[in-house]
């Protein structure tokens, strides 16, 4: 007897409206007249499943797919129950079937999903949730579902759009745009993520949470001041909110204001003991403060509380490196390595310490991962990169790197690549190029700025000890290989004829924005002692940051100050180049004056930190790359009267040998 179809429509209806039990009914009634209706045996076998009774679900399912074997709907609700019962196995194959069955079924490959996640199958399950949004792209559950698992794939860029599209679909919701800002900040997509969670605090004032990501990604385009303002935003909704206090003192400590920032960090530790990056953070700061000992405390509490984390290592080999325990630096920088193989801080900082051991051949490879450490912009070459090959008969372009005193260090081995049959181009600023332009070796000095010029490949400056096998024994250490404008030394000359006394030019500040600057520069009150010598005359050779010092010492003892017209034109360098071709010695912190006047072959004395860049190794008075130069260390941290009451001593030896 043929059923109604208007009273099973109305069934399903009813079904559809969460009312199981009267479409069961229904059903039934309609099955009394249909025996062998397979869809009438899977709408109740559905029913069931509803009403939680499974064996009679069971029954009428098996039934249906006995009748009609390739029943979608039978399948898919045979997957339904088998899933309810657990039995995870069978229900990704029944739903397997029926989306084979219909593959024009957004609900059935949401099913088909859902049981392949349950059943630790997730790189299917995407596949899965794929054909779902394919089919019903405003399926707010597939699109969810599907970002969900492409984030926890780690394959944050795939999962943005569909983030995008829920946050269209929930324009209003505040949870859905926090989502998608931390997919956003997942895909490196620092700039939007940003934007989003604006738009999380517009819809949410409150949210604490948004603020403190604002914080971190602020820190992360190292936006500090902006990162400041939002962690205390953060800290103001929540004032125990140690997260926000970690991110407060990270910001302060990147803009120096390091006793800010251990309050902030200490009030982390305090609220959370247990939270490792408090310690870590914490550690940083104490580090740049010179507390060794108590940064290494909390670097090893962080250790305690997450022993797989690769950064406290990493950390705790930095705090050795500055304390001064180079050669103990190496061992747990050798732990986060073997935490993270492809961590670029460890391999450049433990690269540090093999070149200051003078462990060249170790050290050398490892300082090639620089360019992929935060700390240093990737190297994008214009032309082909030189792999140290034989370079004869090839054109190779050595490009300038990290600061001027870089540049002026490492021209060195443009002779040397000449010897061997290249030629040698140079790119480098466009200041530099006057100063270079009498160096051996160099056949032509390129502009960053210009269109690349034909050439067979190029290497970075600071790569060249690597990729020409250089060890602490073999340093190119010919000197001069830079050369002062005869006539710039000879209109200095006159200038500097009316001062007898044994004239020495001075330099102590470096850049200030360069790592660590704090350490290496000097305060001008420091060299008191060496205008306190009878017969010195101190000539300043310092530009821009920290010149602003010497009126501070104007009424105490003289300086002599050249002023604005210190390589005012011509090019970086030029006057000062000439000058110190007029001067008895050169005395500077650790500057590109330093390496000026060592490629220049002038006599010039160093005053170091008491743990130097890697360029000036350990426990030495001299150094391998010039001849002329002496080096004066801190034995202690930060005392810098101890070193210049040495210089003042030796100057005195020096200028009565004059005598």
């Amino acid at each position: 007897m043929p059923i109604d179809p208007q009273e099973l429509s109305a069934a399903i209806a009813r079904h559809q409206a969460g009312q199981p039990s009267e479409a069961y009914e229904t059903y039934q009634r309609l099955l009394a007249q249909d025996p062998d209706n397979a869809t009438l045996l899977s709408l109740l076998g559905a029913a069931c499943i509803n009403l939680q009774q499974w064996d009679e679900a069971q029954a009428h399912l098996t039934r249906a797919l006995e009748i009609e074997p390739n029943h979608p709907s039978a399948h898919d609700n045979l997957g339904v129950l088998l899933a309810k019962q657990g039995r995870m196995g069978e229900a990704v194959e029944s739903f397997g079937r029926a989306a084979q069955l219909n593959p024009n079924s957004a609900q059935t490959h949401l099913n088909h999903a859902a049981a392949l996640v349950r059943s630790d199958r997730s790189a299917e399950a995407i596949e899965a949730y794929r054909l779902a949004v394919q089919l019903a792209p405003s399926s707010l559950k597939a699109h969810s579902e599907l970002a969900r698992l492409l984030s926890e794939a780690g394959r944050a860029p795939e999962a943005v759009p569909h983030f995008r599209q829920l946050a269209r679909m929930r324009a209003d919701d505040p949870k859905t745009r926090f989502e998608l800002a931390a997919a956003l900040a997942r895909a490196g997509q620092l700039g939007e993520a940003i934007g989003a969670y604006q738009e999380t605090l517009e819809l949410k004032p409150d949210s604490a949470e948004s603020c403190v990501n604002l914080s971190q990604l602020c820190c992360e385009k190292r936006q500090y001041p902006q990162a400041v303002e939002w962690a205390q935003r953060a800290v103001e909704l929540r004032p125990r909110f140690a997260e926000a206090y970690i991110n407060l003192g990270s910001a302060l400590e990147k803009l120096g204001q390091l006793d800010e920032a251990r309050t902030a960090l200490e009030e982390a530790v305090r609220l959370k003991p247990d939270l490792p990056q408090a310690h870590n953070n914490l550690g940083i700061v104490l580090v740049e403060q010179q507390e060794f000992a108590a940064a290494g405390e909390h670097y090893r509490r962080a250790l305690l509380l997450n022993p797989n984390s690769p950064e406290p290592h990493y950390n705790l080999g930095v705090a050795m490196i500055r304390q001064g325990s180079v050669l103990e630096s190496i061992e747990p920088f050798d732990r986060a390595l073997a935490l993270l193989p492809n961590y670029a801080e460890a391999h450049h900082n433990r690269s540090a310490a093999l070149l200051q051991l003078g462990r060249f051949e170790q050290g050398l490879p490892e300082y090639e991962w620089r360019f992929r450490s935060r700390d240093f912009p990737p190297f994008r070459p214009r032309w082909t990169a030189w792999d140290g090959s034989p370079p004869a008969g090839r054109t190779i372009v050595l490009v300038a790197e990290q600061g001027l005193g870089d540049t002026l260090q490492f021209v060195r081995y443009a002779p040397l690549l000449e010897e061997q049959g290249a030629r040698v181009w140079v790119e480098c600023a466009d200041k530099l190029h006057p100063i270079l332009s009498r160096t051996p070796g160099i056949e032509r000095l390129i502009s960053p700025a210009e269109q690349a010029a034909k050439a067979d490949a190029c290497v970075p400056m600071m790569s060249l000890p690597y990729r020409l096998n250089t060890t602490l024994a073999t340093i190119p250490a010919r000197t001069p290989y830079v050369f002062a404008d005869e006539r710039r030394i000879a209109g200095w000359r006159g200038e500097l004829a009316g001062y007898p006394e044994f004239k020495i030019g001075i330099a102590w500040q470096g850049n200030p924005r360069a790592p660590h600057d704090r350490q290496r520069s000097i305060p001008l009150t420091e060299f008191e002692p060496l205008a306190r010598v009878p017969g010195v005359r101190l000539f300043s050779l310092q530009k821009g940051p920290g010149a602003d010092q010497l009126s501070a010492v104007s009424e105490a003892w003289e300086v002599v100050d050249f002023g604005e017209r210190l390589d005012a034109e011509g090019g970086a360098f030029m006057d000062t180049a000439a000058i110190v071709r007029n001067l008895d010695l050169v005395i500077t912190s650790d500057t590109a004056l330093a390496h000026l006047a060592g490629a220049l072959a002038a006599p010039v004395w160093v005053a170091l930190q008491a743990v130097p860049d890697w360029r000036w190794l350990l426990a030495r008075e001299d150094s391998p790359w010039y001849s002329t130069m002496r080096l004066f260390r801190q034995t202690e941290h930060g005392n810098w009267a101890a070193v210049f009451a040495r210089m003042a001593e030796a100057l005195r030896t020096l200028v009565d040998q004059r005598r």
